[in-house]
């Protein structure tokens, strides 16, 4: 039996907006600088403290420290109001439960927020792994947290599929050996998750389901576009 993993933000839950704006306000609050949107999402899909550190290389760990502590609190104070499910995602999650296919969780947020999330819209009892920032001493794009989640739930690289929005995503999912499957959301560009490693590209999660479906050899029929 085939298992899929997924990342989460930009990949089942829309919280692009919200990530933006926390940084935003990190930057002006913490800094009292600017910051690009080019600068911000180079390093979407890493670990918080190491997005400011990657983007703030010359301040102290205590520095780096506060900016989390300020980019937190705006971040959860505000997540429930602009969080979103990525259109279709909850839809085609189901399905693939539906049909008996173990599913997991693989993302660099912290447990908490993973779960609170995933509560949120009603999507944790789908999911028979999460792993999550506090899950592994290494991170994305280390294949260490896609090959905890493998083997969790039992299957073969061969036979797992990861699936995330990032180029983290598809450089953790090909170094682990399972197949890897972009998605391009909001934030990242066909050609960027290609060069990362994507085994297949799409643009809507109606083609996930049908991909991931294919790879499996179980075709979904009721699943036409969503």
């Amino acid at each position: 039996m085939w298992q899929m993993l997924f990342d989460l933000d930009g990949t089942i839950l829309d919280t692009t907006d919200l990530i933006l704006k926390s940084f935003v306000h990190t930057f002006n609050e913490g800094l009292h600088r600017t910051v690009t949107h080019e600068e911000l999402v180079m390093h979407f899909g890493r670990p918080l403290a190491a997005q400011f550190q990657l983007m703030c290389p010359d301040l102290p760990d205590p520095e780096i420290e506060r900016l989390v502590a300020i980019y937190r609190e705006h971040n959860e104070r505000l997540h429930d109001q602009w969080a979103r499910v990525v259109p279709g995602a909850d839809r085609g999650l189901r399905a693939l439960h539906a049909r008996g296919f173990p599913l997991g969780i693989v993302t660099s947020k912290r447990e908490d927020l993973t779960l609170h999330g995933l509560e949120l819209f009603g999507l944790h009892e789908l999911f028979h792994v999460i792993v999550h920032a506090e899950s592994t001493t290494r991170h994305k794009p280390h294949p260490e947290p896609v090959e905890l989640a493998r083997k969790l739930l039992g299957g073969s690289a061969e036979e797992t599929a990861y699936v995330g929005d990032s180029p983290y995503d598809m450089m953790a999912g090909r170094s682990s050996g399972v197949h890897t499957l972009g998605l391009v959301h909001n934030t990242f560009s066909i050609d960027v998750l290609q060069e990362a490693g994507a085994e297949a590209v799409v643009f809507d999660w109606g083609d996930v389901t049908k991909t991931l479906t294919g790879w499996a050899g179980v075709g979904i029929d009721a699943i036409d576009k969503i």
